[in-house]
């Protein structure tokens, strides 16, 4: 039997087309930005074309770079981006730049150990990192299938979205039921970007947190490119990010989210999509696993129902892949070696 070269934990793509828009950027932005005399009109004038509209450059008193506020002006762009699809981000008043997701959500955590609370809550197979970081600063962890989830005491939730224990889209509907029985919830979208067209409703006031990442969508986990957090409460501890942040990776984000954005005919998923299913194909053809595409591009699921017509075979080889009652399989290598095959 031909050997199945999934991934176990989800490592990103990097799309070639992002990093073509990578490059743009790091050409265009000019040295002088990072000089604390730089005048702001002739770094508006070396960024131009760059953007459409032009950027915003927050300017000084004196009319120099104000580079402590440049993250202001791109993440409501970025806020805008999204709109069509992330409705009721514009919300969350207090926005800060992160080094991907995961810095976010440490800070989230540390904010409710610090405020008593003791416990948080996630569905089995969800993203080990919530688990393991909320351990580290004291706190328990239950989990909870999705039907568990109607019968749960109201409690502090995380949930990513589409799920990390699938890569499937959780509907708006079931959310919302959550905080109508009075649960609180920090959703992490570190998937969003390259998934299928989804309108995902944030605007129940129970949403109080919401962290983003350009890593797992548009393949710039080892850049740190596009982490943010969106919150109702302040966030104390990352006040300081108006400073501690890069400059040149926030204007990155910036021009992914509008060349290519979650949505529309540029989109990853878009253009990607029929290569995702091609793979998948390919992989059922060779070890009858009956794979499914997921709503992440990454991704490839198994409906647990279809293990009882696996053979004892089969069945060890897609064991590693189990995340609770689910079976996820990142499909990266496939991508790269898609790429290699288009190159050559």
């Amino acid at each position: 039997m031909t050997e199945l070269k999934a991934m176990v934990p989800v490592y990103c793509y990097n799309f070639p087309e992002v990093r073509k828009l990578l490059h743009e950027v790091e050409q265009a932005i000019p040295d002088e930005i990072y000089q604390v005399t730089a005048s702001a009109e002739k770094v508006r004038q070396g960024l131009e074309g760059l953007f459409e509209p032009e950027l915003e450059i927050p300017e000084t008193i004196d009319g120099c770079v104000d580079l402590d506020e440049i993250h202001v002006p791109i993440i409501d762009r970025i806020v805008e981006a999204y709109a069509p699809t992330l409705h009721g981000l514009e919300q969350f008043r207090h926005r800060y730049p992160t080094s991907g997701s995961s810095e976010g959500l440490f800070h989230l955590l540390a904010r409710y150990a610090t405020r008593g609370i003791e416990e948080i809550n996630v569905l089995d197979g969800e993203y080990e990192g919530y688990e393991a970081q909320a351990r580290n600063l004291g706190m328990d962890v239950r989990k909870h299938t999705s039907t568990q989830v109607y019968d749960a005491e109201p409690g502090l939730w995380f949930i990513s979205n589409p799920s990390a224990r699938d890569g499937n889209i959780i509907t708006n509907d079931f959310l919302n039921m959550m905080c109508r029985r009075g649960h609180e919830l920090v959703l992490d979208l570190s998937y969003v970007g390259a998934t299928a067209p989804h309108e995902y409703d944030l605007s129940h006031p129970n949403i109080v947190s919401v962290v983003m990442s350009f890593s797992k969508p548009y393949g710039v986990f080892r850049h740190r490119i596009g982490g943010f957090t969106f919150s109702k409460p302040e966030i104390p501890s990352l006040y300081g990010n108006k400073w501690f942040k890069d400059t040149l990776r926030l204007m990155q984000a910036l021009k992914i989210a509008e060349d290519m954005g979650p949505v529309g005919p540029n989109s990853l998923y878009e253009k990607y999509r029929p290569v995702q299913e091609e793979i998948i194909r390919g992989i059922n053809d060779e070890l009858e696993l009956c794979l499914e595409p997921s709503d992440s591009l990454l991704i490839a699921n198994v409906d647990r129902d279809q293990l009882e017509f696996y053979t004892p075979e089969q069945q060890e080889m897609i064991k590693p892949f189990k995340r609770g009652n689910n079976y996820r399989l990142c499909l990266t290598p496939y991508f790269e070696m898609k790429e290699m095959e288009v190159g050559t």
